[in-house]
């Protein structure tokens, strides 16, 4: 009986041991957690606020310039904006997957320029064109289509055959007075 009370004492020792170690081991990893994160906190946010400085320096003077050709009559139209936090650090690589339907023509610190052709008159270009034998001006929306902005009462038989042929062919123009000017001298 006194074997069996001394194995039972050592087991529960035992147990009382182990149960310690284990809530030791349990206090212990969650405190190493607790300083690690707050660790990683403070780290970021040094890294952090000094990116947002030189991203902020860097933006002010770096630019990102569209470049589109448009094809019908080879007018290179440029938009340049300043470089936005988002691409701050990106590689070449990367702006040409977020601008996939550009290439990148141009990378360095101070100015991307990104290309691309598209078909059409860039916008708010004036057509003078025929439609069902009529002289009619159109307008181009930069997207490759045009909208009838006035139909006029000319003939396309009673034109010249040189102003009959500009017309079928479009005669095309940047500035809307220029158009109504041109219209005038066809109806005369």
């Amino acid at each position: 009986m006194k074997k069996l009370i001394s194995y039972k004492l050592v087991t529960i020792y035992l147990l009382a041991i182990f149960i310690g170690v284990m809530f030791g081991y349990l206090i212990n990893v969650k405190d190493n957690e607790k300083q690690r994160t707050e660790k990683n906190i403070t780290y970021e946010q040094k890294i952090s606020s000094q990116q947002e400085a030189l991203a902020k320096k860097l933006i002010s003077q770096s630019r990102l310039i569209f470049e589109t050709k448009y094809l019908e009559n080879g007018e290179i139209v440029r938009e340049v904006q300043n470089l936005t936090p988002s691409l701050y650090g990106k590689s070449k690589e990367e702006i040409a997957r977020i601008y996939s339907e550009w290439k990148v023509k141009s990378f360095d610190e101070n100015e991307i320029v990104l290309y691309r052709e598209k078909e059409g008159l860039p916008p708010d270009y004036y057509i003078i064109s025929s439609m069902n034998g009529y002289v009619v001006l159109l307008k181009s929306d930069g997207n490759g289509n045009k909208k009838i902005v006035e139909k006029t009462d000319i003939p396309l038989d009673s034109l010249t055959p040189f102003d009959r042929e500009r017309v079928r062919e479009n005669i095309i123009t940047k500035d809307k007075d220029e158009a109504y000017q041109i219209l005038a001298n066809l109806s005369s």
